[in-house]
């Protein structure tokens, strides 16, 4: 805890309240020189009152001491949380499902793929031994 930025809060806070030093030196029952030293760091800042001060400003210590209010998870988040870690979970297996599928599909298509290839290998065997018969057929009909 930084003593300068705990006294910087608590000025802006009394500034954002529109509480002057005079009106916070009351509140706290000591006198408005006291409060200014306190507030410009001249005057050690002790912990009770911290506790007024925030108590006057309406606001936490945390608050004073941080310069923002933090924030505590909720009963509320907790279940949210939990619902998006199953909705994670979930959607975990359903992607690893989509890719099991895509993986059988690719291994079917490469199978298919190798067929076809022999299929046209045979095919152009095929067209290459009826070019041959063609041209001794016809050299026997020359004959």
């Amino acid at each position: 805890m930084n003593n300068d930025s705990v006294k910087d809060n608590i000025r802006n806070f009394r500034k954002n309240l529109q509480v002057t030093q005079s009106e916070m030196a009351d509140r706290l029952g000591i006198s408005r020189t006291a409060y200014r030293n306190l507030e410009n760091g001249e005057t050690r800042l002790l912990n009770e009152n911290l506790g007024r001060i925030a108590e006057i400003l309406n606001v936490g210590t945390e608050e004073l001491v941080l310069g923002y209010h933090p924030r505590r998870q909720t009963s509320t988040e907790d279940e949210l949380a939990d619902q998006y870690t199953g909705q994670i979970t979930e959607i975990r297996k359903r992607y690893k499902a989509e890719i099991d599928t895509l993986t059988e599909e690719i291994s079917r298509l490469r199978l298919e793929n190798t067929e076809l290839r022999r299929h046209i290998e045979t095919q152009q065997d095929l067209i290459e031994t009826k070019s041959e018969l063609i041209v001794m057929l016809k050299k026997l009909a020359a004959r």
